[in-house]
């Protein structure tokens, strides 16, 4: 079972690029929950951005 982060606005579980939102930045990206936009730490997301939740529509 895929690592899991759980989100400290809206308590989601974040466990793919898909649970993500992601703005570029000058100094690199920031990572926001994708439901609620609660900051993710960068770790978590640039992580959680390798990850897909396995359904139809994923195209990797």
């Amino acid at each position: 079972m895929p690592a899991r982060y759980t989100c400290d606005g809206c308590g989601a579980a974040l466990g793919a690029l898909e649970d993500l939102h992601r703005e570029s930045t000058q100094t690199g990206r920031s990572w926001y929950c994708g439901y609620c936009r609660t900051p993710v730490p960068d770790s978590i997301g640039e992580r959680l951005s390798h990850r897909s939740d396995g359904s139809p529509t994923d195209r990797r």
